[in-house]
């Protein structure tokens, strides 16, 4: 009697076990209370409850709201639902393909998953003396469609006409054109003169590609779904390859034993019990001629409080430039590592080193706060200037600002002093609300600065960079959703009279069948 009352009284409801992480951010968790959550719904029943009624002010609220939303319920030990969804059924998830366990939820619908039409335009102008016309300004129009996991494009950039196709049968796929691959590199034939900032899980519009072609299968192996299989792309290599990618897309690589040519990628979130959690994402082409790509890491350690960011990467010729960040491409390779140590990002330091052909530069700062308050913290910056090649020189700055983190929300602003000018810099950076973000980044520079600045920068391809300047002046906006994006940058440099501006412009639009 007591088991028909407990399966009666949960009939209808789920396990916090069966939330899935989309749900969690769309009541408005943070990235925090996420990683807290999954956490501890593996734990024991009795430790959980623990854990919820621990929770104080915001978090407490946000839990309640999801319990409730949710009709959450954590069943008593030995008590299991019964399915009612078959077992050999599969569902496709904002991060591949993966068996369905026992639920009663309606599944969270992904737009791009349904059967649809699409129309995208793209417009860049990138405004710099000398350039010639046909590398300041492209445009791209492109339509398509997704239908029953079947994708295909039709476009036009500037005066080329392309296509894009993804077919799927059985376990079996094939890839084709200039639009769609079954790997999500970003470096890997990528078109020069084009980006894409609507590239996200299951997007009609991912990263604008080089020729390229793949055919492959899914299989099983090591008990989950792994893409594998053949490839050509001449834009990578002149000769066929093999590819790989793991579930959910966290790992993937492409290797052409002909040239020896191979590009890795990586996207992945690790929480070790006694280590923290940490945060991975990588890219490379390795060559025998040169190897360019970045690393970067985001990790934090008891309890969140104290925070380490690691970026180290390798830019030349050979990836022209970053191309979603309007600079001029580079002439030669530059190699920079960063690191940014902190204890609830009020004290701590960091440190930099730059090999750019013959120039060498690097340094350390500190700082610590003056005022700490739960609305942002005044603080106090001491930096280390050290420059080999052109100047041999060194300086120092010490800077006053203020700046309140937390996760991607930045609210910074400060000014530098240094022996022979200052600097003055503002950064933010702001999730509206889910695929929504807006930021802002900008750097003055005056007086005769021999040394050059380290500008906090947002890249395409990873969360966070650290760029080294000489401009005069930068500024940055960017806004990205899923169907609207606008990236601007300006620019000065000291010897010269004209300014840089770069604007690219997307948007996207679903039309349902």
């Amino acid at each position: 009697m007591w088991f028909i009352f407990v399966q009666s009284l949960f009939a209808g409801e789920k396990s916090p076990k069966d939330v899935p992480v989309a749900s969690l951010l769309r009541v408005g968790f943070s990235p925090k209370l996420v990683a807290l959550w999954q956490q501890k719904v593996k734990s024991p029943r009795t430790e959980f409850f623990q854990w919820k009624r621990s929770l104080k002010g915001k978090d407490a609220a946000l839990v309640s709201k999801l319990w409730k939303l949710e009709n959450l319920s954590y069943p008593p030990p030995n008590w299991e639902p019964k399915p009612n969804i078959p077992h050999d059924k599969k569902k496709i998830g904002n991060h591949g393909i993966t068996e369905n366990k026992p639920q009663t939820e309606i599944p969270t619908k992904d737009p791009f998953l349904e059967d649809h039409l699409f129309l995208g335009l793209g417009y860049q102008n990138l405004d710099v003396q000398y350039l010639p016309r046909e590398e300041k300004n492209h445009s791209a129009f492109a339509f398509g469609g997704f239908q029953k996991g079947q994708r295909f494009s039709f476009e036009k950039r500037d005066d080329d006409f392309l296509y894009g196709i993804h077919f799927k049968y059985n376990s079996f796929h094939i890839t084709s054109g200039n639009r769609y691959k079954p790997i999500p590199h970003f470096y890997f034939a990528k078109d020069p003169n084009f980006y894409s900032q609507m590239d996200r899980p299951n997007s009609p519009l991912p990263q604008p590609i080089q020729s390229s072609h793949f055919f492959g299968t899914q299989n099983s192996l090591f008990g989950k779904p792994t893409d594998y299989g053949v490839y050509f792309a001449p834009g990578f290599s002149s000769y066929p390859g093999i590819y790989f990618s793991s579930p959910n897309k966290s790992y993937s690589g492409v290797w052409s034993p002909g040239e020896n040519k191979s590009s890795f990628f990586v996207n992945d979130s690790l929480q070790l019990q006694q280590f923290g959690k940490h945060r991975i994402q990588s890219e490379s082409i390795l060559n025998r001629k040169e190897t360019v790509g970045f690393y970067y890491s985001k990790s934090e350690f008891v309890d969140s409080n104290i925070l380490v960011d690691v970026t180290v990467y390798r830019d030349s010729p050979l990836l022209y430039g970053n191309v979603s960040s309007g600079d001029i491409r580079p002439e030669i390779p530059q190699t920079l590592g960063y690191m940014r140590g902190s204890y609830q990002n009020i004290l701590g330091g960091e440190v930099l080193s730059s090999q750019e052909g013959h120039r060498y530069e690097s340094g350390g700062s500190g700082f610590l706060p003056i005022i700490a308050t739960q609305f942002g913290n005044v603080l106090f910056r001491y930096r280390q200037y050290n420059e080999v090649g052109n100047y041999q020189y060194q300086e120092t700055g010490r800077a006053i600002f203020y700046e309140w983190r937390k996760d991607r929300t930045v609210y910074s602003i400060g000014m530098e002093r240094r022996e022979l000018g200052n600097q003055w810099e503002g950064k933010i950076a702001i999730p509206l609300q889910i695929g929504h973000l807006l930021e802002l980044s900008a750097i003055f520079r005056e007086g005769n600065l021999k040394t050059r600045s380290w500008f906090e920068n947002w890249t395409y391809a990873s969360d966070f960079n650290v760029n080294l300047t000489d401009r005069e002046e930068i500024i940055k906006i960017k806004y990205v959703s899923q169907f609207v994006s606008l990236n601007v940058s300006y620019s000065e440099k000291k010897t010269s009279p004209a300014p840089i501006l770069f604007i690219n412009f997307q948007f996207l639009h679903l039309f349902d069948l």
